[in-house]
């Protein structure tokens, strides 16, 4: 089974989920057993487990899969793995053997520390990752041990100064524009609006000369004052990067690194930033962000996806550009998960294909129109259950 598109993304989901839903000590476990549910397949995981320190050893707290840890008894020491795991994201355990009757299998042991002071230490058993498809596995369980170092970095940084939040308030809408400039050759509309006293979602138009305009959309994964912060500096950046003609790739490789912390990941941002002209033609990069939709005539759909993975998740990733031409009429919606992952009372999600649905039909109509629009749908949608994250919506128009 292949690693599924926009991994990180649905990565970063169920490590949050997980999160929201374990008690404290919970983590690691739930972790452990989810990752084999939906991942199990891709990342061809055979066991997983969770160990804790005991007596100069690391001892299996808890286990799913195949009963296959017996294999890495003599490994447990606790002086060894802490002089492995301590100050990385992960380590690997390679060449295990286990001879079954059918034959000898090789297996590798993926260390994931998920506890302060590696406390606690996720396992996973997964088969070699030796030739091409391990390779691709093993880059993905890079991600995964970036990831679950800012959850585990996040956790142990939650306190907050309440007294602070209303002057982070009116930092954080003095980076809202409360009137989009004008931009030759297209009609634009914005909405933003946080979970709580201030929030992570951000967006912003920029005219880069008579014939050229930047739009951005991000979100800082978290929510107050700190995904807050976040967004202050991201707006920042962004500024400087403007000021200069580069390429959109080295922007937002700019960007990437103006976010990555020496020795930490704790700041996740996904964006999707592009450059239109006034003939039609957008230039971009989407950084994990949802997929704007560009709505085509006859209620066709595409999706904006080109680029690579999350603003702050590593100094060295490379971006995509993705490029594409616009009609008059067509339109770019361009939002935050709030308005997607919104849940009714019955507990089903609004989902990214509703959205779809309730812009289909609005080829040539106006930006504030289509605001409106995903507004009510979703509105409708959920009930009297209330929204549970921040929420951005950005729609453009050709003329």
């Amino acid at each position: 089974m292949p690693i599924p598109r926009n991994f990180e993304r649905k990565l970063f989901d169920l490590i949050e989920t997980t999160s929201r839903a374990q008690r404290t000590g919970e983590f690691a476990s739930g972790l452990a057993q989810a990752l084999l549910k939906d991942f199990g397949g891709a990342l061809e995981l055979r066991a997983t487990g969770v160990f804790q320190p005991e007596s100069g050893r690391y001892e299996l707290r808890m286990t799913a899969g195949e009963p296959l840890w017996a294999q890495i008894e003599p490994m447990l020491t606790a002086r060894t793995w802490q002089r492995r795991l301590e100050g990385n994201l992960w380590w690997v355990q390679r060449g295990l053997k286990h001879d079954t009757p059918a034959g000898t299998e090789w297996f590798d042991l993926i260390l994931i520390p998920v506890g302060a002071r590696l406390q606690r230490v996720m396992g996973l058993l997964t088969r070699s990752l030796a030739g091409d498809d391990g390779q691709e596995r093993e880059a993905a369980f890079q991600v995964l041990g970036r990831l679950v170092r800012l959850f585990v970095d996040r956790h142990h940084q939650k306190e907050r100064l309440r007294e602070i939040l209303t002057l982070a308030r009116e930092q954080q809408m003095s980076l809202l524009q409360t009137a989009l400039p004008p931009v030759a050759g297209y009609e634009v509309a914005g909405l933003s609006i946080p979970d709580e006293e201030v929030g992570g979602d951000y967006f912003q138009i920029t005219p880069l000369n008579k014939h050229l305009f930047g739009m951005a959309i991000a979100d800082a994964k978290g929510k107050g004052f700190e995904a807050a912060v976040l967004t202050t500096g991201l707006h920042t950046a962004l500024r400087v990067a403007n000021q200069s003609p580069f390429k959109v790739t080295h922007k937002v490789e700019l960007l990437n690194r103006s976010l990555v912390s020496p020795g930490e990941i704790r700041n996740l941002v996904s964006m999707f930033y592009g450059e239109l002209d006034a003939s039609g033609r957008i230039i971009y990069v989407n950084c994990s962000h949802p997929a704007p939709i560009l709505v085509r005539a006859n209620g066709q759909l595409e999706e904006l996806s080109a680029g690579g993975l999350f603003l702050g998740l590593g100094a060295d990733t490379e971006y995509e550009l993705g490029v594409c031409e616009l009609n008059p009429g067509d339109l770019i919606v361009a939002y935050t998960d709030g308005w997607s992952e919104l849940f009714n009372e019955a507990g089903e999600e609004f989902g990214a294909e509703r959205l779809r649905d309730a812009v289909r039909g609005l080829h040539g109509a106006a930006p504030q129109t289509v605001i409106e629009a995903v507004q009510a749908a979703c509105d409708q949608f959920r009930g009297p259950a209330p929204y549970h994250d921040d929420r951005t919506l950005v729609v453009v128009r050709k003329e």
